[in-house]
């Protein structure tokens, strides 16, 4: 019920994701200096991969960054200091 009322937030919030991401993306890239073997990061290796026509390697790199960002959240759920009540 409160999902159609929520559409156009919901909306702007994966426009400004998908933003904020390729904008990473391209800083990763340009800060790195993207030499394959030496100074590639994970990301700039699932676009390799991906290019390079293996999309089982992309997939597979894809699947690992996202269960870093999982566990992220998980870790800092779990570590989160207790708010006090009053």
């Amino acid at each position: 019920m409160a999902l159609p009322l929520a559409r156009q937030g919901l909306s702007a919030g994966a426009a400004l994701a998908w933003a904020r991401a390729l904008g990473e993306f391209g800083a990763v890239s340009v800060v790195s200096g993207h030499l394959v073997g030496k100074t590639e990061t994970l990301t700039l290796h699932v676009e390799a991969q991906y290019q390079q026509f293996d999309y089982t390697g992309a997939y597979a790199a894809s699947v690992v960054l996202a269960m870093i960002a999982i566990a992220t959240l998980v870790a800092m759920t779990l570590f989160k200091p207790k708010e006090e009540t009053r």
